[in-house]
């Protein structure tokens, strides 16, 4: 398979770089665009990670890979500037539903619903003649409202909601009701024997071999790897049996090395310190160890299975005369998650564990990955994953927001690695160029890079041009190499800082005391950015997760009331019983 793609893929890859092809109706290029849940920046082989991942790795070795891709911290964001080419203020999504704040919901950046005639790529290469198909997750907004099947998809298999169990309708959040899926729009259920990966690369087969052949396709493979809960068939999880012993201290470290020694980052790159609630990995017990180390395999284990898939596919396409001619972008929609499964308070995880009882789950360590299993790699392991960089999903540094981007096929020359910084809004008017459909530029926020990927110029900006990005109080504005940011809590402290990303992509030395002109006029920059795109500006008590946890003790509450109602029940119960069992004693005169 990989000697497949990189024939078929090479021999377009030189003629692009001769001359990129005016594509004609009937030989315009297929467009796959891969994404990824929770990928960080090391995750995969060709950028450093422990995963296997010859398919990704084949594709990086005939196109090329960015170092400096950024996408949104939050994934609802992240998917709706890669549809829309806007940015996530300027179609109502703001934050994720699971975090909007109640001064956020009045207002259109948080809507959380896109306008009936909200443009997408997908409705924009279908007006050009292209088919146009989904299948995985979609996430985008409030549940239900803005499903894709009204936005340009002639087929379309996804879940609504942030993320779910790979194998059925579970949810992974506690409270909420299971997740939904819909074909074409429609309520469906999953079949038997499941598993996201594989049923979605299938889906997608045959939505292409059902379509006209004889057009071009659009074709947005939305995984649900590596999101929570990370699943993936024992036969991949077993195949990392001690990887991951030697613990996350080393093995950040370890790719912190790497990434160096590829050419991802600057040979001066410092690591940041890890946030102070990360575990030392020698202050673990052997047992503790052990189901941190099987969580890291299960994780490594879905990513594998996932490359596997997208493999098939790409073998399918061969077989049937269509990759030769078909865009491949593989990609993830933010940093990895830090998430738990577990919580330090006792009382609160003691009723934890009552919900995931109640909920039919089996979280112990001989189910770790399967069905009905609920497994997280927490903080320390996604800082690896985010390695060499500052920690990770839901903060705007650069472990939050820069991601893989592996880009192949017709018009893609095989340049190695591109430093220019590229936004996830890029991707949109870079495909519709692609695919040769017209639009206007300055309707978009993204910038085309198509000229990037042919190999006619390593810019994708000039050296005073920015763009900014924000989400719950999470706020980035690059400028060539250099980066405005402030972090929300619980791990960031939400001060302004300034850093120079050519010597120190670890954010480590804040230089807006030696720089003040640069840092006041790219705080000026931010502000204008936030004003125009519609953002809220929070304060420091507003961050995410305490919203998120809000809203997650409304929704459990909600849900489970009946069940606590009992327990308190049963408890007075008892204690009258025991009342009643101990009366006579304490009342019995002495002799």
């Amino acid at each position: 398979m990989i000697r497949l793609i990189r024939s078929a893929l090479g021999a377009v890859t030189m003629l692009a770089v001769v001359a990129p092809p005016a594509f004609a109706q009937d030989t315009r290029p297929n467009i796959l665009v891969v994404l990824f849940d929770d990928v960080g920046f090391t995750d995969f082989g060709a950028y450093g990670g422990d995963a296997r991942t010859p398919t990704i790795d084949a594709l990086a070795r005939s196109g090329t890979l960015f170092s400096r891709y950024y996408s949104s911290p939050f994934c609802g964001p992240s998917r709706a500037m890669l549809m829309t080419g806007l940015d996530n203020h300027q179609t109502g999504m703001g934050t994720l539903v699971e975090t909007v704040t109640p001064g956020q919901r009045a207002l259109p950046g948080y809507s959380m619903v896109w306008a009936a005639n909200q443009a997408t790529v997908a409705s924009r290469l279908s007006e050009a003649g292209y088919r146009t198909y989904v299948t995985g997750k979609w996430g985008i907004g409030a549940k239900g409202a803005n499903l894709p099947h009204r936005f340009g998809f002639d087929r379309s298999y996804v879940m609504d909601s942030t993320g779910g169990s790979n194998h059925d309708h579970t949810h992974y959040l506690p409270g909420y009701p299971e997740v939904s899926w819909y074909e074409d729009g429609k309520p469906v259920r999953l079949p038997e024997n499941f598993y996201s990966s594989r049923n979605l690369v299938d889906t997608m087969i045959r939505y292409i071999d059902e379509g006209d052949a004889a057009r071009p396709f659009f074709a947005f493979l939305s995984l649900q790897a590596i999101h929570i809960p990370v699943q993936a068939p024992v036969e991949f999880i077993d195949r990392y049996d001690g990887v991951f012993d030697a613990g996350w201290d080393a093995m950040r470290e370890e790719r912190w090395r790497r990434t160096m020694a590829l050419g991802l980052v600057p040979a001066t790159t410092t690591l940041a310190p890890v946030h102070a609630d990360h575990r030392a990995w020698d202050a673990l017990s052997p047992e503790e160890k052990a189901v941190a180390a099987r969580a890291m395999q299960v994780n490594a284990g879905m990513i594998e299975a996932a490359d596997f898939h997208i493999g098939r596919l790409l073998d399918h396409l061969e077989a049937t005369g269509r990759l030769r001619n078909t865009i491949v972008v593989v990609t993830s929609d933010n940093g990895p998650e830090s998430g738990v499964t577990s919580l330090e308070n006792p009382v609160f995880n003691l009723l934890l564990r009552g919900i995931h009882r109640l909920e039919g789950m089996d979280t112990s360590f001989g189910n770790m990955g399967l069905p009905r299993s609920l497994t997280a790699i927490g903080p320390e392991w996604a800082a690896v994953s985010a390695s060499p960089f500052n920690l990770y999903k839901f903060y705007s540094s650069e472990g939050g927001l820069r991601v893989p981007l592996v880009i192949a096929g017709p018009g893609v020359a095989a340049s190695g690695i591109q430093h220019a910084p590229v936004h996830v809004a890029d991707l949109m008017p870079t495909l519709l160029d692609a695919a040769g459909v017209a639009y206007d530029p300055s309707a978009l926020y993204g910038r085309s890079f198509r000229r990037v990927l042919a190999a006619e110029t390593r810019e994708t900006r000039g050296p005073q041009e920015s763009f900014g990005v924000e989400v719950s109080g999470n706020a980035a504005l690059y400028r060539g190499n250099w980066k405005l940011v402030r972090t929300a809590l619980p791990r960031g402290d939400f001060t302004w800082r300034l850093f120079d990303l050519s010597v120190d992509p670890g954010e480590t030395t804040d230089l807006s005391g030696n720089e003040p002109a640069l840092f006041a006029q790219m705080r000026a920059e931010y502000e204008a950015y936030a004003a125009q795109s519609g953002v809220l500006d929070l304060g420091p008590g507003d961050y995410a997760e305490a919203q998120l946890f809000s809203n997650l003790l409304e929704q459990a509450i909600g849900k489970y009331w009946p069940h606590l109602a009992g327990l308190v029940l049963a408890l007075l119960a008892g204690l009258y019983g025991l009342f009643r069992l101990v009366r006579p004693v304490v009342r019995r005169p002495a002799v």
